[in-house]
């Protein structure tokens, strides 16, 4: 093989070898594996993130809305929080300017589900990481405590009729 051959494959061998630690090093810094740092490489998981998102768990209890200027809103019953939102690879990190509160959950999105693991609150990893799945919707149903109470007394009047 001549000098320049040799020459070219050890230019090619060194430019893969680079690439590969680069690679290697960015999924140990954002704790991803390989194929979820490739994914968020060739997709853009901020406007994927964007619309309405109400919980698996029940219609009306918890919902999330992402915005295109990158606010949310985050809504328990027809309460309601609101802040800023950014999103670094698998990364969405929520702020709340009010408090000062901060939580970063490593997500995952597609056309139709949203989910959402805590990684890290106020600088801390919590000492139980809950997911939580949301559903896209085109319209949000909260329900009040109010709502929730009807709910649960009407439960309770199904099963004692089923009862009967």
């Amino acid at each position: 093989m001549s000098k320049r051959k040799i020459t070219v494959i050890s230019i090619v061998v060194a430019v893969v070898l680079a690439i590969a630690i680069a690679c290697t090093a960015y999924c140990i810094s954002t704790k991803q594996t390989p194929i979820e740092a490739v994914k968020t490489a060739f997709t853009s998981s901020d406007s994927q993130i964007i619309g309405k998102w109400e919980s698996e768990k029940g219609q009306g209890i918890s919902a999330l809305v992402f915005y295109e200027d990158g606010t949310y809103d985050s809504y328990i019953l027809t309460v309601n929080f609101s802040g800023e939102y950014t999103i670094k690879g698998n990364k969405l990190t929520l702020k709340n300017p009010k408090t000062n509160k901060e939580i970063v959950y490593k997500f995952s999105v597609n056309e139709k589900s949203l989910s959402l693991e805590v990684v890290e609150e106020d600088g801390k990893e919590p000492e139980q990481k809950d997911v939580s799945k949301y559903n896209r919707v085109d319209e949000l149903h909260q329900k009040t405590f109010n709502d929730l109470i009807g709910d649960l007394a009407g439960d309770k009047n199904a099963l004692n009729s089923n009862n009967d």
